[in-house]
């Protein structure tokens, strides 16, 4: 019961403290997840941003679809994204 008082006092009092908490920049490791796709020359342009910014951090970039130049714009004209195949 006392360390539940002693946690229950640190807990009250840190809120007049200034008691610096952890911010998520300050993790070492990204995780970017793009929705509708991805290229790999995108991909590697976060990464290099990233780097040049914060050096040490990991980058994971995870997508929907890997993309290819080709495939853009296909996407960006195809008339039958109005109507997707829903399978039936």
């Amino acid at each position: 019961m006392s360390s539940g008082l002693t946690d229950l006092l640190k807990t009250g009092f840190s809120m007049f403290m200034k008691v610096s908490r952890p911010h998520p920049s300050d993790h070492s490791l990204l995780i970017l997840f793009v929705v509708g796709g991805v290229t790999i020359s995108e991909a590697k342009m976060v990464k290099d941003l990233v780097s040049s910014l914060k050096p040490g951090t990991q980058v994971i970039v995870l997508s929907t679809r890997l993309l290819k130049p080709l495939n853009i714009p296909e996407l960006l004209f195809a008339t039958d994204r109005l109507h997707p195949d829903i399978g039936i």
